[in-house]
């Protein structure tokens, strides 16, 4: 999912992939970058892995993002500014 601080509503987004080597058991590396706006101005992405324990259940999600000073915030996400990708 996309929370991108132009929009008010987060949206399912297809995102490109890349794989390790040519084998189809190869891991699949996000490219998070052909979601992400503002890549003049802020051309890193950063990543984290957050862990949620629901009960019995744990939910693993990797949230990739880009935090700069100049970036528009994110109106979804009070701590973020620029988009997240869930």
């Amino acid at each position: 999912r996309l929370y991108s601080a132009s929009y008010c509503r987060p949206q399912q987004v297809a995102m490109l992939t890349r794989c390790a080597n040519i084998s189809r058991n190869a891991t699949r590396y996000p490219v998070v970058e052909s979601v992400l706006q503002d890549a003049a101005l802020q051309p890193y992405v950063h990543n984290c892995q957050i862990t949620v324990h629901e009960g019995r259940r744990t939910y693993h999600y990797c949230i990739f993002f880009k935090q700069h000073c100049r970036l528009r915030a994110n109106a979804m996400l009070d701590k973020f500014q620029g988009d997240v990708v869930i």
